[in-house]
């Protein structure tokens, strides 16, 4: 991979117009061959490992908190932090936050945050790079990704970000802490650190494979159920441009990340969950870093108006006045 058109004048376009300014460029994704290879390694190493390793108890809640921490590094870190900067974090905790999300699986920071922009400002137009709108199902559910045009990653599209070097080392450079992280699992299993019932080879199919195979299909249920409404139980509570949806079972399954026509209508909070009965447990945990003084300047404020346009407020009123009658 190397990064091609870098220049520190901006790019214009025929009717005058300027496009992004090119400091930092477009850094070339890997081939097809590899994205599908990564992919069908995930789902291999689950099916092949869970018939020799069955789930025992132990195995079962290695996989739980494992699978809950990358899923929320993909929702609190990826999503609600490099993409949105709804919260700050210095830089030592950036990086770190970075090296979390890079567990996931899901490439670099710098790629995801870009391509979730861009999400967000074409939200199902044939831009918007994976809308079951705008494309198929299977290619907003899993094609795209291998795309070489989709693997690409326009780094001035997150300047905020791409201006530090190890954030741009790593975002290229990815599977090098992503498998670096399953080998130190295996070292764990096999140096008996996880337990007498936990192996190398055990903690590796069950802490590395399972869960990260699980987050790459929640986050593409995301993608493709979240802008599908009529189907599967999906609602709108607010009448957005795109066709993003709410669904509360995939809200559990993300840690938050399926109230997403809520945060399609306020992209800029920490919160997805806008009423107290939309359970948000990556706002949580956002909440409890920043009382610990790890993070800071958590955006939790969603605008009056738009919790009345939503009628939020209506509900709570409500449910307010049926506690007072009983």
């Amino acid at each position: 991979m190397h990064v091609m058109g870098a220049s520190s004048t901006d790019d214009v376009r025929r009717d005058g117009s300027t496009r992004i300014p090119r400091v930092y460029g477009v850094r070339t994704g890997e081939p097809r061959w590899f994205s599908v290879l990564r992919v069908s390694e995930r789902h291999l190493g689950f099916i092949v490992g869970a018939l020799v390793f069955p789930l025992n108890w132990p195995l079962f809640w290695l996989f739980v908190v494992s699978y809950a921490l990358r899923m929320w590094a993909i929702e609190g870190v990826y999503h609600r932090y490099f993409s949105h900067r709804a919260y700050k974090a210095g830089r030592a905790v950036q990086l770190a936050l970075a090296l979390l999300g890079l567990q996931t699986g899901q490439r670099g920071p710098l790629w995801w945050a870009s391509k979730h922009r861009d999400h967000h400002k074409y939200a199902d137009s044939a831009a918007d790079p994976h809308s079951p709108r705008a494309h198929s199902f299977a290619h907003a559910y899993l094609t795209w990704f291998g795309m070489p045009e989709h693997a690409a990653c326009d780094l001035d599209k997150v300047a905020d970000y791409a201006r530090f070097p190890e954030l741009r080392w790593l975002d290229r450079f990815y599977v090098i802490p992503f498998y670096s992280g399953a080998l130190l699992l295996f070292l764990a299993g096999h140096l008996g650190w996880l337990g007498a019932q936990i192996g190398g080879l055990s903690a590796l199919v069950w802490g590395f494979y399972a869960p990260c195979l699980l987050v790459i299909h929640a986050t593409s249920l995301v993608n493709t159920l979240g802008h599908l409404p009529r189907r599967f139980g999906g609602y709108r509570r607010f009448a957005c441009a795109d066709y993003s949806a709410n669904r509360p079972l995939l809200a559990l399954l993300t840690l938050g990340a399926g109230w997403h026509n809520n945060h399609h209508r306020y992209a800029a909070s920490a919160r997805a969950g806008f009423a107290w009965y939309e359970l948000d447990p990556s706002y949580g945990l956002l909440r409890l870093l920043a009382a610990l003084h790890v993070i800071r300047d958590v955006k939790a404020r969603i605008p009056e108006e738009i919790l009345r346009e939503g009628n939020v407020e209506a509900f709570r009123h409500s449910v307010m006045r049926l506690r007072r009658a009983m």
